[in-house]
Parts: C-alpha cells; structure tokens; sequence
C-alpha cells in the first residue's frame, strides 16, 4: 500500500508526464506506435467480426438486410474516396507554398522584408517548413495504393450456390467492409495527420507575419515616445545628414583639437544651453611610452581616459598621454580638463575617417564605434611634447534626422 507521500510524488510525476506529452504533442504531433498486444488485439477483433457476420440470421427480413449492408458498404466506400480528396487538395495546397517559400526566405535573408532580427524569422520559418512538408508526407501516405476488399465474381458463386443467396450476400458485403476498416482508418488517420500539420504551417506562418509587423510597430512606437539618436540609418535622407555632420566635424578636426571641435558642436546643437562635460578616470603609469615622448632618466609618462558628453549624451573619448614633470611648471588655459589644460601649442598629426566605409562588406547603414580618430600633440614653447592625445568621435556626435 502506497503511502501519503508517494501516491503523490507518483500523482505528480504522472501530471508533469501527462504535461510534457501534450506540450510536445502541440509542437510536433506524431502517431503513437501499437504495442504487439494492442496489434494481437485488433486481429482477434477482426476474426471475432468476422465468426458473428457469419452467424447472422437473416430470414425476418432478408431483402432489408441486403438494402442496408449495401448502405454500409456504400458509407465506408464513401469514407474512403472522401479521405482521398481531402489528400488530392492538400497536395497542391502545400505544392503553392513551395515557391512563396522561396520567396520568403530570399526576402528576409537579404533584408528586403521583416523587421525582426534574421535569426527569429528564420527559426519561424524553419518551422513552417517543417509543418508543411510534413502535410506533403502525411498526404502522400494517404494516397499510397492499398489493399481493398470488394464483392466479386466468388462472392456471387457462392452466394448462388446455396438456397438464400440474398442473405449470402449480404453477409460477403459486410465482411467485405469489416475487413476494408483497417486500411479506410489508416487513411482517415493520415489526413487527420497532414490536417493538424497544415493547420500548425499556417499558424506559423501568421505568426512570422504578425511578429515582423509587432515588431516594426513597437520600434515605432519606441522611437516616437523615446526619441533617441541611435547608431543605425534607415532612411536615404539620414545617411545624407549623417555625411554632412562628419564632413563638418573633419573638417574642423583637421587644425583643431577634439575637445574643442566637440565643445563647439555641442554648443550649436544644444542652441547653447549646454557645455560639453568631462568625466576623467583615474590617471595610470603609462604601460608604453610614444615615440614621440624624449624622456629624461627621472621623468614618468601617465596615461588618462577622459569621456566626452553632450547634454548626458556620449560623443567622445580622449586618451591622453602626458608627463607629469612637466605639467607642474605650464600655466594652464581652457581646454582639457585639469591636470591637462596647460598653454601649450596645438598640432594635429593625424585624422582617420572610418564612415563611410570603403569595404563592401560591411553595412553602411550601420555607424561604427568610432566615425573619426584625431592624433594631436601639444608642444611647450621649447617644442618638447607634452601631452600626446588620441580623440575618438563616436555616432553620438551627430545627430540623425
């Protein structure tokens, strides 16, 4: 006798089972196989039918016995030719989707369709793939040529060889369509299978449809209530003021330093109502010293990074090298932020452009990590350089309308 505890660890266990075959089941049907006592069963069944139609006694009314054995024939020869057509119309249903499949897929491959990410269209239309075809089988199993019993010329010599020839044949009918059930029941099954396939392909195929639409949407709706300025441009007119705004900027950083160029800019862009703010870290040993640095045996080179941001917005960052020693006796000017706001003279070594890019393999409607790098070195009045300083000018420098 079980106890408490384990009649309903067993309770449960069998309700996660239940649970896990019902949820895999609306995923992914499939038919059961028999058990060899199930198909031993079944042939028992049918000698049993066939042992009762043999002993039935038709002399009440004979004619009435005849009239609706042949109804019965007729019902399950109808059952079968139904099942048939229902597999002839599946058949081309699932042959037009072969080519809108194609079509599909071409789409969203190449980006011409879907606003969803690539992997998720995929995965859902992988599945509808899947249903379908597995409509397509499920049909063709259907249509495959069978076995099928129907009343012959044995049939009516026996049915005349004996004194009631009408209760004869009506019994031959009835085991003719107790010995055509198994085969009508397999094809009822099959296109009961290509039904719930078919059915699964075409909620999938929905269901791809309406995600890419809820998700165009939602970006909508996303970009209209929270306007950001994002690193991706979707219009042609986007990728135009895109160029514009860094044609400017280069232009600017081409004889000025970053800082200055992105003060300026933030100026304009926030019609003056905000500066652009520095946020140093923490000032470390340079691991490497530049070549451009002549240091003396008692003189350290430190290094700092130093985000820019306009209105909480990041544009930049600078990483500058610099030696202390020297920085102790400048006098300091606006500029970079304190320690590295000395007098010093300004000069501009190098200005890499990385958008637009020139590799076709990479999306121009994507904006990289770092649209303009500007190398620029500050030189006291004995020409000794000071502070060496790399600024990287990221998407948020511009503005995409």
């Amino acid at each position: 006798m079980k106890t408490p505890v384990k009649a309903r660890a067993a309770q449960a266990s069998h309700w996660v089972a239940k649970w896990l075959f019902l949820t895999s089941q609306f995923f992914w049907p499939w038919l059961e196989k028999l058990t060899p006592k199930q198909e031993r069963d079944l042939e028992d069944s049918l000698k049993k039918d066939e042992a009762r139609i043999e002993a039935l006694d038709f002399d009440k009314d004979t004619d009435a016995a005849l009239e609706e054995a042949r109804r019965v024939a007729d019902s399950e020869a109808e059952r079968r030719r139904s099942t048939d057509q229902k597999a002839a119309t599946y058949l081309p249903l699932v042959a037009a989707l072969i080519p809108l499949v194609l079509t599909l897929v071409s789409a969203l491959w190449e980006k011409k369709a879907g606003s969803a990410p690539i992997w998720l269209n995929m995965v859902l239309l992988g599945l509808a793939v899947a249903y379908t075809a597995s409509a397509g089988y499920w049909a063709f199993k259907e249509l495959k040529v069978s076995v099928s019993h129907e009343p012959g010329l044995t049939d009516f010599e026996k049915a005349w060889s004996v004194r009631h020839p009408s209760q004869t044949l009506a019994r031959r009918l009835l085991l003719h369509t107790r010995r055509n059930g198994k085969g009508v029941n397999w094809k009822v099954t099959c296109i009961k299978m290509a039904h719930e396939y078919l059915l699964r392909a075409f909620l999938t195929f929905s269901v791809l449809l309406l995600v890419n639409i809820g998700w165009y949407l939602a970006g909508a709706f996303i970009g209209a209530s929270w306007p950001t300025s994002g690193s991706m441009l979707a219009t042609p007119r986007q990728a135009i003021h895109a160029v514009a705004e860094i044609e400017s900027l280069g232009a600017q950083l081409k004889t000025t330093e970053g800082w200055t160029v992105l003060e300026r800019d933030c100026q304009r862009r926030t019609a003056g109502r905000t500066a652009l703010t520095f946020a140093p870290e923490a000032v470390k040993l340079a691991a490497k010293i530049p070549a451009v640095f002549r240091v003396a045996a008692s003189e350290i080179v430190a290094v700092q990074n130093i985000r820019l941001a306009c209105a909480g917005k990041p544009v930049g960052l600078v990483r500058a090298w610099f030696i202390p020693a020297r920085l102790d006796v400048q006098r300091r000017s606006l500029g970079l932020p304190d320690p590295l706001a000395v007098r010093a003279t300004n000069a501009v070594a190098a200005l890499t452009n990385s958008w637009p890019p020139t590799d076709a393999k990479v999306d121009p409607a994507q904006l990289p990590a770092v649209l303009l790098q500007q190398t620029d070195m500050l030189r006291d009045s004995r020409g000794r350089t000071i502070v060496l300083a790399i600024t990287a000018v990221g998407p948020g420098a511009i503005t995409i309308q």
